[in-house]
């Protein structure tokens, strides 16, 4: 199979449990494919890429034993976006005088993407502190949109969005206040989702997440659920009264 880097979640999810595709030779071609496009794009921060082969390879066996996994996302290649601290990884967010800075606990959102079998095998640029609409630092450089490198992915998640776009991750993460997954989302042409609180939000979110594909959601999932639950026209900001 051609350009396995570029599957959709819910075909790779399909593959696995029928045994045509095995969550190694799919994590092995993002690889693969990361490792061609990253001296361009720069989309990520750091990269784990042994310790991904390792849980693809549980996963792997998991498959074997059964055709129904009982994790939602079990041996998908998820990056997560490096302000999000998990422990024993860098969490410099972005900044140079951070470089050392170790996460000592893991985001609750992180951690539910771990226990559903996603592979943490990169983690994704940001602007300092996630905090610009572009996505560039002193401490990682340029981060370049994959359709054209003299253009931005946007930001403050624009690492996220430009591994999916160029096929580096099947999944990817990313936080939201005024844009930071909607901005890098249309400049790259890839989906992010903005949550909401409930169907009508009326708090603004500070710490949204996203898991995006390039052509459609991975699902059946609580993802798609929320997604499908919640009308798009009432994503919004919204400030405190």
């Amino acid at each position: 199979m051609s350009d396995l880097h570029y599957l959709p979640a819910t075909e790779a999810l399909r593959l696995f449990r029928s045994r045509e595709l095995s969550p190694v030779e799919l994590l092995t071609a993002v690889i693969a494919r990361a490792e061609a496009v990253e001296p361009a794009i720069n989309a990520f921060a750091e990269t784990r890429y042994e310790q991904a082969l390792a849980a693809a390879r549980a996963a792997q066996e998991r498959y074997a034993a059964s055709e129904l996994s009982p994790l939602p996302l079990d041996g998908l290649p998820v990056a997560v976006k490096e302000e999000a601290p998990i422990a024993g990884q860098r969490n410099t967010l972005g900044s140079l005088p951070l470089r050392d800075a170790v996460a000592e606990h893991t985001a609750a959102f992180a951690q539910r993407i771990i226990d559903a079998g996603g592979i943490v095998h990169a983690r994704t640029t940001t602007p300092e502190f996630s905090c610009a609409p572009f996505t560039w630092t002193r401490l990682w450089g340029v981060t370049r949109n994959p359709w054209h490198a003299g253009y931005s992915p946007g930001g403050s998640s624009g690492g996220s969005a430009a591994a999916l776009a160029a096929g580096s991750a099947t999944l990817a993460t990313g936080s939201d206040i005024g844009g930071s997954i909607r901005i890098p989302a249309a400049f790259c042409g890839v989906v992010g989702f903005k949550p909401p609180y409930g169907r009508s939000p009326r708090w603004r979110s500070s710490t949204s997440i996203t898991t995006a594909t390039r052509d459609r959601w991975p699902g059946p999932s609580p993802i798609v659920r929320c997604w499908r639950t919640s009308s798009p026209g009432r994503i919004r900001a919204m400030s405190r009264r």
